[in-house]
């Protein structure tokens, strides 16, 4: 009887725990970030005080009560991306001071290819640089071009969800922090496991938020660009009209044809006359044949008739 007791009113307060965090309830415990609102008795939402501000930085710090601490939404982190197309008069320098630009301003190379076609090397490089240092990277690798075929970059905004992250982080570790009072409380082995499998799915729940928020800051403090090199090729320029070298390569045509003719024929003589002529002959001897009996017959027909 008491055990259930125990259960039952274990179960009820971390429902009402559960529930108060959920509100905001949670935010009288420390907390790197404040909440964003205070709620009175009634329920409405109110402005923190401006006495007060709490600042976010990129690297997902916080600095509350501090002196010329900037307001959170001030501080933003930024996920940018960029990709040129670049053509250079020669890939191999390029790519060697691209790669220097990013080693110098912070940043490392991420991967590059190379490839040849025909007698000209092309070349892709990606690199990631801080961010602050995204728009000068871009003006000095634009710098390395005879010019630039294409440009183009993109940004997203990711400061409110690291914010919200880290109020349900927040929030997170103060109801484990809970969960762990009632386990030391627990009277048996099942009122503790039960406790220790909810402590497990908070916890769990705490390592994806730190991770996520890991994720975020890491893709905002490194800006990713991708650098396409492409060598500049000769511009074929177009020949004036020639009407003798016209008619050159039409005679040069026609003795080919000529030729080609003749030596046809002699292929025919040479490796078919030996069969050739004889059925020749064979068939002149029958066509001769053949007119005679013909010319006999009429003949024939003509003196019959007269008699």
């Amino acid at each position: 009887m008491n055990a259930r007791r125990t259960l039952s009113w274990f179960s009820l307060s971390l429902v009402i725990w559960l529930f108060v965090s959920a509100c905001g309830g949670a935010a009288a415990t420390p907390a790197p970030v404040q909440s964003m609102y205070n709620r009175d008795a009634s329920g409405s939402a109110n402005p923190p005080p401006a006495a007060q501000p709490t600042a976010v930085s990129a690297a997902g710090q916080t600095s509350a009560n501090l002196p010329n601490a900037a307001p959170r939404s001030s501080i933003r982190m930024i996920i940018k991306n960029g990709e040129m197309a670049l053509l250079v008069a020669d890939t191999d320098r390029a790519l060697e001071q691209a790669t220097d630009i990013a080693v110098n301003s912070g940043g490392y190379v991420v991967s590059s290819r190379t490839w040849n076609t025909g007698d000209y090397k092309s070349a892709t490089l990606t690199m990631g640089v801080p961010s602050d240092q995204f728009e000068a990277v871009q003006r000095q690798l634009r710098a390395l071009a005879l010019k630039v075929q294409g440009d183009t970059s993109s940004g997203q905004d990711v400061s409110d969800e690291y914010v919200d992250l880290q109020s349900r982080l927040t929030n997170l570790e103060a109801t484990a922090a809970r969960i762990r009072e009632l386990l030391k409380d627990a009277k048996d082995v099942d009122e503790a496991l039960q406790v220790n499998l909810k402590l497990s799915e908070v916890e769990s729940e705490i390592e994806q938020i730190k991770g996520r928020m890991q994720y975020l800051k890491d893709r905002s403090a490194f800006s990713t660009m991708v650098v396409n090199f492409e060598p500049q090729r000769p511009t074929p320029t177009p020949e004036a009209w020639q009407p003798g070298k016209t008619v050159e390569e039409a005679a040069n045509s026609a003795g080919g044809l000529l030729r080609n003719l003749v030596d046809a024929a002699i292929w025919l003589v040479v490796a078919y006359g030996p069969v050739l002529i004889p059925l020749a002959i064979v068939l002149g001897l029958i066509v001769r044949a053949q007119r005679k009996r013909a010319k006999h017959t009429s003949a024939n027909v003509i003196v019959a008739s007269d008699k």
